[in-house]
């Protein structure tokens, strides 16, 4: 009876591993899986520093869905889309092998494909937002005074967004019972 449980556990593994690894192929263009494949093997040669607990982006991705709305989502995979472009252009201007040029800049085509079909809108005029403040110098006498000087206004800005999310919030709460009531 246990060895059958296990081997009924054992083929759901599979099967779901199988599942998990068709979907994961799936949604990555065949032609783009080969030069990531054929990238990864001349760049990646037993780098122990690949596995030391410390991902670049699939930490965030984890948190990404589970953490922040949709918009939210967009603006940061954007950003991450953008970050992968400056490292694969990088890796391309670095690169003295012509085929290993071609293949970065194929994977650089499908990336751009991929944030003008799926991430278009503000997503660029957000992140330009976003940059602008990462740059501030905290340390500066003067934007420390100018910051105090404005906190007021902003502090009510910052209220009132959060007033009207609560607002819409319950606004669309209050459909949601009116429809099941219906």
């Amino acid at each position: 009876m246990i060895a059958q449980h296990m081997m009924a556990l054992f083929w759901g593994v599979c099967l779901m591993t199988l599942g998990w690894m068709t979907y994961a192929e799936a949604s990555v263009p065949e032609n783009l899986d080969k030069s990531i494949d054929e990238l990864k093997a001349y760049y990646i040669k037993d780098d122990l520093e690949l596995h030391n607990a410390h991902p670049v982006f699939l930490r965030v991705l984890k948190d990404l869905k589970v953490n922040l709305e949709e918009s939210e989502q967009n603006l940061l995979m954007s950003i991450i889309m953008d970050t992968y472009s400056r490292i694969f252009t990088r890796m391309q201007n670095e690169s003295l092998d012509t085929a290993t040029k071609e293949r970065l800049a194929h994977v650089q085509q499908h990336l751009k494909k991929l944030q003008e079909n799926y991430f278009p809108g503000k997503s660029a005029e957000l992140k330009t937002y976003a940059e602008t403040l990462w740059a501030i110098k905290e340390n500066d006498p003067i934007v420390q005074r100018k910051a105090l000087f404005e906190f007021k206004r902003v502090y009510r800005e910052a209220t009132q967004l959060k007033n009207l999310k609560n607002k819409d919030r319950r606004r669309r709460q209050a459909k949601s019972i009116k429809r099941q009531e219906s």
